[in-house]
């Protein structure tokens, strides 16, 4: 959940365009070959709002959003004079470049995501014919689907005590109602777990003037892609979005009468989504189209809002505080209107304090090291009245005293052996619920929830593992010796896209029965965590109505419901561990790539406690 260090060399390179020129915003016209600007406009509100929009429109330029709700206004221009014309303005109090924010730093996208397919429509499909599946004998509500039969996979569910709320609800008497809204890449409808789940789509990228996945990074847009090949262009054509909704609400689906099972369920199946697309395929989002879906969603009776984009400022510039500044009022606003908004609390694994504030040195880095984010301020997880969110995994599992197998040592970033001889080993082996070695985590955290984390709980790097099945494992991807990991996952398992150029897609064939040609994925994050909180909010709205339009009272019960493990071991990054990589062998030349110290405290691990779906929905 990271943009990079900062505001990103897109941010930067928008800044850099700006030079001085004093002239009236009313006289601020679009230059036809000047480089673009899009401009976050901070007016003095009232009438001088409104009036100020007329002029900019009539002048020639293009205002791509406008919300007097909480006096911004976000302008595109090619004059690169624009910004200081504004800023001579009356009705102006100040101006910034919109920022942009990232699912995650780019470097570690694929220790977090697994190899992406560059773009192309790519699946791996899984045989299960020969599956003993283990069917639940315990009575449920409604039977699981088949993801449940396959032991180790949906360890999360059970950690959360999802199950044993759907017993409670009886499967939703009418919670329906309860919208929960995904701000990601967009939702893919056409998954056979999502066609009736998706109330609404609002696409906040159709204001990206410029566009962020074409212009700055040269790739395709979502439009371009289903032209190519068939999908909806306002779905998810990076998978992340979906892969979260799923989480949250992948219907109870039973797509073949025939079999009692099919493909999986979220955790809160009966609730609505709204897809708040604020990316498209390449993982980006200005600033102002996160700010916009939280007031969409405020004044659109969205009860509890889900985010995984991320990233920081430096608030010792007033335009990057600006930015800060725009989101606290986004946020006072939807709280004030009774959303809800829930938060990753960022890989970087480093502490947050008060506001945001990075108040620990060094981020989870690669080599050469040494990246450090102290004073920096993280948005929008870090701003008040936000639920942050950090991440714990499965359980840590050691290493072997015995020489690995040659097929797991071959096998890269899906190792499922770890040698006792490297220099790097796990914290807490055979310990569950720990700080995953990537989540952030500090006195700003309100609640810890299931991100999965790679088999040994260590970053990739350092031989940490696997990501689990179906990458390895029984009837696995990579099979091979991998086999006696079972069913197991280590990071975290839900849908995705059917579409997606991001996110790696598995598709499942025989029995237990899995919907055909629907793309299942395993990944790790905050970014994973954070639905599984959304999903228990709306499971507590569900038996607690009064709660609606409170955010207040839901936090009360999330806080109520929730557990308080205790003993974590996972270590913080290390500045002075400056040795070789176990797997690439690389120096860490400058620091903070590895984990050591000491153990980070519960308090600044769990926050408010370990959420507890059963436990909030009492």
């Amino acid at each position: 959940m990271s943009s990079g260090k900062i505001y990103t060399l897109v941010a930067l390179a928008l800044l850099a365009l700006i030079v001085t020129l004093s002239l009236p915003a009313s006289l601020v016209t679009a230059a036809p070959n000047g480089a673009p600007q899009r401009l976050l406009i901070d007016t003095r509100g009232g009438a001088d709002h409104a009036t100020l929009k007329a002029d900019l429109e009539r002048a020639g330029n293009k205002v791509v959003m406008d919300l007097p709700q909480i006096n911004m206004m976000v302008m595109y221009s090619k004059n690169p004079n624009a910004a200081q014309a504004l800023q001579q303005d009356a009705r102006v109090a100040s101006v910034a470049p919109d920022g942009i924010r990232n699912l995650i730093r780019p470097e570690l996208t694929q220790e977090f995501f697994g190899k992406t397919p560059d773009g192309k429509m790519t699946r791996t499909n899984i045989n299960l014919s020969e599956v003993n599946a283990k069917k639940s004998k315990k009575a449920a509500a409604v039977p699981p689907d088949s993801a449940f039969s396959l032991p180790g996979l949906m360890w999360d569910y059970a950690r959360i005590k999802a199950d044993k709320s759907w017993n409670k609800l009886a499967m939703g008497l009418g919670y329906e109602v309860i919208k929960v809204g995904v701000a990601d890449t967009g939702l893919d409808y056409t998954h056979i777990e999502l066609t009736h789940k998706v109330a609404d789509v609002v696409d906040f990228t159709t204001t990206e003037d410029p566009p962020i996945c074409t212009y700055y990074l040269g790739g395709s847009s979502d439009a371009e892609l289903a032209a190519l090949y068939g999908g909806p262009a306002d779905g998810d054509w990076n998978g992340h979005g979906t892969w979260i909704g799923g989480n949250i609400a992948a219907a109870m689906n039973y797509w073949d009468p025939t079999t009692p099972y099919s493909g999986t369920n979220g955790i809160a199946p009966a609730v609505n989504l709204v897809a708040l697309k604020i990316s498209q395929n390449c993982g980006s989002a200005y600033d102002s189209e996160i700010i916009n879906s939280f007031t969409y969603a405020a004044e659109n009776g969205i009860d509890i809002v889900s985010i995984s984009f991320g990233g920081y400022l430096d608030r010792t510039s007033p335009q990057q505080d600006l930015i800060y500044k725009f989101y606290e009022r986004a946020v006072n606003y939807a709280w004030k209107k009774g959303t809800m908004i829930i938060a990753s609390a960022g890989n970087e694994h480093t502490k947050i304090g008060a506001g945001g504030e990075v108040i620990s040195h060094g981020i989870l880095d690669v080599p050469p090291g040494g990246t450090d984010y102290f004073g920096l301020w993280e948005v929008p997880g870090g701003i008040p009245k936000v639920v942050d969110v950090s991440a714990t995994g499965n359980v840590v599992i050691g290493s072997t005293p015995d020489p690995c197998p040659a097929d797991s040592l071959a096998a890269g970033s899906h190792q499922w052996c770890k040698p006792a001889s490297d220099a790097h080993q796990p914290y807490g082996v055979g310990k569950k619920n720990q700080l995953t070695y990537y989540s952030n985590y500090g006195p700003r955290i309100d609640f810890a929830a299931p991100g999965g984390a790679r088999k040994f709980n260590l970053p990739n790097s350092d031989r940490g593992g696997t990501e689990g099945w179906p990458w390895t494992g029984t009837n696995s991807a990579y099979g091979g010796s991998s086999v006696a990991d079972g069913y197991n996952a280590w990071e975290t398992f839900s849908i995705t896209s059917n579409w997606a150029t991001g996110i790696p897609c598995f598709t499942f064939s025989g029995d237990p029965v899995f919907p055909p040609d629907n793309c299942y994925a395993i990944i790790q994050g905050t970014s994973m965590a954070t639905p599984h909180v959304s999903a228990a909010a709306a499971l507590a709205l569900s038996n607690h109505p009064e709660a609606r339009n409170k955010p207040a009272k839901l936090y009360s019960l999330m806080q109520a419901g929730a557990k308080h493990p205790s003993g974590n071991t996972t270590p913080p990054v290390s500045k002075k561990d400056k040795s070789a990589m176990d797997l690439t062998g690389v120096a860490c030349t400058n620091g903070y790539c590895h984990l050591g110290g000491n153990a980070i405290s519960d308090a600044d691990t769990y926050g408010k406690g370990f959420i507890n779906a059963y436990g909030a929905a009492k």
